[in-house]
């Protein structure tokens, strides 16, 4: 049955800057709300949100494919971090260029876009390891 008002299930009008209507698609994946969009016509959101839904009743919808933003690269964004760093003190400006450029080092090359949460769990045991401790006291 039809919903009232033509209103489809998932999908969001919104003007943007210049008061044109742009579409976006509202899914549920992994227990979270995601927003994908923007489309020019409800007709190319429709279509998106058909395959997507199609996708994920077979298994094989990755939200990563579809994001839009992110396209920066992890050396850049660590550069304007340490930008903001100089109010801290100097032992811990210290701490933080260290891990900076360790962040920069392991992510070369990188978009944050490519970065999930296996490359960061890599990351994180990769600190934890006793050869790289031993490095950073200097020892």
């Amino acid at each position: 049955m039809a919903r009232a008002g033509r209103k489809d299930r998932g999908l969001l009008a919104k003007n943007d800057s210049t008061g044109n209507t742009v579409w976006h698609v509202r899914l549920y994946h992994e227990r979270k709300e995601r927003r994908f969009g923007s489309f020019s016509t409800k007709t190319a959101a429709r279509e998106f949100y058909e395959k997507a839904k199609q996708e994920q009743k077979t298994g094989r919808f990755f939200p990563e494919r579809y994001q839009h933003g992110g396209y920066e690269l992890v050396e850049a964004v660590m550069d304007r971090y340490l930008l903001t760093i100089a109010t801290k003190k100097p032992t811990t400006q210290a701490a933080e260029r260290f891990f900076a450029h360790w962040w920069k080092d392991y992510f070369n090359g990188k978009r944050l876009n490519a970065i999930t949460a296996g490359a960061l769990e890599e990351a994180r045991q990769s600190l934890l390891r006793p050869s790289w401790r031993k490095r950073r006291r200097g020892t």
